[in-house]
């Protein structure tokens, strides 16, 4: 495993947010996969580049899937989850990929772990008034490209700590197991 700074992703990948851990001696179709899926992250993760599924279409495969039941439950392809995301967007403006924990590939997949954060100062999320808080979380992706797109991803997302911490679940002093 490998690690590279902001600079070094953007050159190799096209994407400026560092990767603490990156899979060495990648083939030339994985790296062309790894590219495809942070650069598909970083405009989903975008307040000004996702504007919904138009946003990604260039990443995805056709007939393309998506599946997080617990997350995105109404979100069943790749350019739906953009969809979908976009609307957190509008609450979270700032929301953002600190980094790229982990990124794995091995011939037509590629998996990830990611950190986010984000504060509540945009629209109001799911009737909340902006709450002004700041929350920062995980994420994780399991890819499989097709020709060099995503043909399916698989999410799983810390999203009820997020919540908690953002002031839109109650009570906030509940403990998630």
């Amino acid at each position: 495993m490998v690690a590279l700074n902001v600079q070094q992703t953007q050159q190799r990948f096209g994407v400026s947010i560092a990767i603490k851990k990156l899979s060495d001696n990648l083939t030339p179709e994985e790296e062309r996969n790894v590219a495809t899926v942070l650069q598909y992250m970083h405009v989903a993760y975008s307040y000004e580049l996702n504007k919904g599924g138009e946003s990604v279409l260039q990443f995805c495969a056709p007939d393309n899937t998506f599946e997080a039941p617990s997350t995105f439950p109404k979100a069943h392809t790749v350019d739906g989850y953009s969809e979908s995301h976009a609307q957190v967007l509008s609450s979270l403006t700032d929301l953002h990929i600190i980094h790229f924990d982990v990124v794995t590939a091995k011939d037509d997949t590629v998996a990830l772990r990611y950190s986010a954060e984000g504060t509540h100062k945009g629209l109001p999320h799911n009737g909340i008034q902006a709450t002004g808080k700041h929350a920062t979380w995980t994420a994780q992706g399991h890819f499989v490209l097709e020709n060099g797109k995503i043909k399916h991803w698989w999410k799983d997302w810390d999203k009820m700590q997020m919540w908690k911490k953002l002031g839109w679940v109650q009570p906030n002093d509940a403990d998630f197991a």
